[in-house]
């Protein structure tokens, strides 16, 4: 019975979070850590690594005390976000053996691409099937990245001989993700399979840099103004803006109503970047929650708002670096840099049993795509990325656990999938 609520309540956040409904996400997000449990205030405690994360935005907040104070608990709120679903995926591993949580995610990735079929459908009928970007437009930016953990759940578990399904069940579940995937149009999504996919074949090559230098690479090539990527005007096909994205993205100082508009991305950037440089001392450590960012010309950012001054960017990077300073990047990175050495060595490593090799690579692929899709819409503070936060959540838990039982036992154990994990 305590089973069927928790992963129930898991399919209620994911498809919440699907429609954007902040509200129901954050509500079973509190409800999950509020229901008491035998090692309550143990299991809380696991938290204390990502609570380094609040640091900064306490500095940052005390930066900015003379700021308007709604636009400060609005920071606040959004900086909360990351702590509140790892938190949550924490108390799941204490309530949700390891095989029920990995079903339910691979469900609730199965329920998110029938909705965002079934709803392009409706809206567009079946031509949405050969043109699923213009159908996501369409209806409105609804999503959240259910089929891709569910995909990679899927994958990963026959990597490593974990059976959940039967084989028929296996593909139908494969085929429904990855057409859930790209029915979704995003390229956002398109990233964090991508992640994962390459988490599959990364362990092979026994080397620890594939994946940070990837992030590094692309990165670098968003900040250039790449041109040859710039998208066919005339087309609104999902593979133009594909290749349109670094166009988008790259940084600069675009003086044309046409290029600001086509690459808001990057000029946003580059107004937050250019504040950040000219502030003081104070400003460049700590930042300052509820600041806003000066446009420096009036934009269409709402349904019939212009907007000068924006509290939240696109790149959820310059939005730390301007609300929390130094401080808030470096704390980041520390915690997420240290979490993905220690579990891409376990992963990389066949010494290990393979539950505990799954976690570290649910582990590595969450914070990669949480770190790639961060550059792009402040993932890490987006409640339509909360299934990837709690998923880290559970998957922390579990590998650290199976890993001192692994350890403490003085030989390879091989932990059931049909255990808790604490």
């Amino acid at each position: 019975m305590r089973e069927k609520l928790f992963s129930t309540l898991l399919l209620v956040l994911v498809v919440a979070s699907f429609f954007h409904m902040q509200a129901i996400v954050i509500g079973v997000s509190a409800i999950v850590i509020a229901m008491p449990l035998k090692r309550h205030v143990a299991a809380l405690k696991l938290i204390r690594l990502f609570a380094i994360l609040i640091i900064p935005v306490v500095l940052g907040l005390f930066a900015g005390f003379s700021n308007n104070n709604y636009l400060i608990l609005k920071d606040f709120y959004y900086f909360l976000l990351p702590v509140i679903f790892i938190l949550a995926g924490i108390l799941l591993a204490c309530r949700l053996e390891i095989g029920v949580f990995l079903k339910t995610l691979i469900y609730a990735g199965v329920l998110t691409s029938l909705l965002v079929t079934s709803i392009s459908v409706y809206y567009m009928g079946m031509g949405s099937l050969s043109d699923p970007y213009s159908a996501h437009y369409a209806i409105g930016i609804v999503g959240t990245p259910g089929p891709p953990i569910a995909l990679a759940a899927l994958l990963l578990t026959r990597k490593f001989n974990i059976k959940l399904f039967s084989k028929f069940y296996f593909n139908l579940f494969v085929a429904i993700n990855a057409f859930g995937i790209y029915m979704c149009a995003s390229r956002t999504y398109l990233i964090i399979t991508l992640c994962f996919v390459m988490l599959l074949v990364a362990d092979k090559l026994k080397r620890q840099w594939v994946l940070p230098v990837s992030f590094i690479v692309i990165v670098l090539i968003s900040l250039l103004p790449l041109d040859i990527f710039r998208p066919n005007q005339s087309s609104t096909s999902f593979i133009d803006k594909i290749l349109g994205s670094f166009n988008e993205l790259s940084i600069g100082n675009y003086s044309t109503e046409e290029d600001i508009n086509t690459k808001y991305r990057g000029y946003e950037s580059f107004m937050a970047l250019n504040q950040y440089m000219e502030g003081d001392t104070k400003d460049w450590i700590f930042g300052g929650l509820g600041k806003l960012v000066d446009l420096k010309t009036f934009l269409r950012l709402g349904e019939d708002t212009d907007y000068e001054f924006i509290p939240v960017l696109h790149n959820g990077w310059l939005y730390l670096l301007i609300k929390t300073g130094v401080m808030g990047i470096v704390a980041y990175l520390f915690v997420f840099a240290r979490l993905t050495v220690t579990n891409w060595r376990k992963y990389a490593s066949a010494d290990y049993p393979p539950a505990i090799r799954l976690f570290a690579a649910l582990t590595v692929g969450c914070i990669f795509s949480l770190f790639l899709t961060n550059y792009i819409i402040t993932a890490f503070f987006n409640v339509e990325m909360s299934i990837l936060m709690v998923t880290l959540g559970y998957s922390y838990l579990n590998f650290n656990y199976l890993l001192s039982l692994n350890e403490s036992a003085g030989e390879p154990a091989e932990p059931s999938v049909n255990q808790f994990a604490y």
